[in-house]
């Protein structure tokens, strides 16, 4: 049987959980972000699952984007693992009514808490989501090696987030102290981040992933003027550096 496994990852949590999940379940490993120059994708395997973490109570845009652009060319078991701080959201159903416009339905949605990149968990609390993390992603093979199904019917219309679209809602700008390094343009998911006379300009076709605030080396981007986030710490899952995230485009 053949698994594909789809993962979209901004600061490590979702990279980590797929690679490790992948490697249990024997799925090949595909990262969203290197689909986007793709007009259409076929997907013919028998398992497909999608990993990536919950912005808002919702998937992040590019995983909406790519699943606009798929063709299933059977009914596939369909899953998810969504990595989040507080809750899995509203995840499950946004995933299922999405799926169906593309002919197919959502199996089974699963969950795994992890580090926030946005709001912030007391530090112990971290500490222990990444203690436990592999043992948590194999509390979930069980539910994956038996295809359980559940559903996820919407009744009646889900309500827009702002991630439903690319947007720059959260404000997210580079300051003057930007070096120019272009680590954030070589990060953004979107290609929306150029370099302009040196400096970083952050476009509209936003995210809001913070790849570029946790990556940027002196602290020129600004993540959100909401007081208690604004200038957070950095975060990144210590087990992912910058080139992993980078190289996501290409994989």
């Amino acid at each position: 049987m053949k698994t594909t496994l789809y993962v979209f990852s901004a600061t490590g949590n979702s990279l980590t959980t797929a690679t490790i999940l992948s490697k249990k379940i024997n799925a090949e490993l595909v990262c969203v972000a290197s689909t986007r120059a793709l007009s259409e994708i076929s997907e013919n395997s028998d398992a497909v699952g999608f990993v990536f973490p919950v912005y808002y109570g919702n998937m992040p845009y590019p995983v909406r984007e790519m699943i606009t652009k798929m063709k299933f060319s059977q009914k596939p078991y369909i899953f998810t693992v969504a990595t989040y701080r507080g809750h899995a959201g509203d995840v499950a159903r946004r995933m299922d009514a999405l799926l169906k416009t593309r002919g197919v339905t959502l199996s089974l949605s699963l969950g795994l808490p992890m580090p926030g990149n946005s709001f912030i968990n007391k530090p112990e609390t971290d500490r222990q989501y990444l203690a436990e993390q592999e043992a948590n992603i194999e509390a979930l093979l069980p539910a994956l090696s038996a295809k359980e199904i559940r559903d996820y019917s919407a009744d009646g219309a889900i309500k827009e987030t702002p991630i439903d679209t690319a947007n720059n809602f959260r404000g997210i700008t580079a300051e003057d102290t930007c070096i120019g390094c272009g680590r954030c343009v070589r990060v953004c998911p979107m290609n929306n981040i150029t370099l302009t006379n040196g400096k970083a300009v952050i476009g509209d076709r936003c995210a809001t992933c913070l790849a570029c605030f946790h990556w940027c080396p002196v602290e020129a981007i600004w993540m959100s003027k909401q007081e208690n986030i604004a200038r957070r710490s950095k975060y990144h899952h210590p087990d992912v550096t910058f080139e992993d995230i980078a190289g996501m485009k290409n994989k």
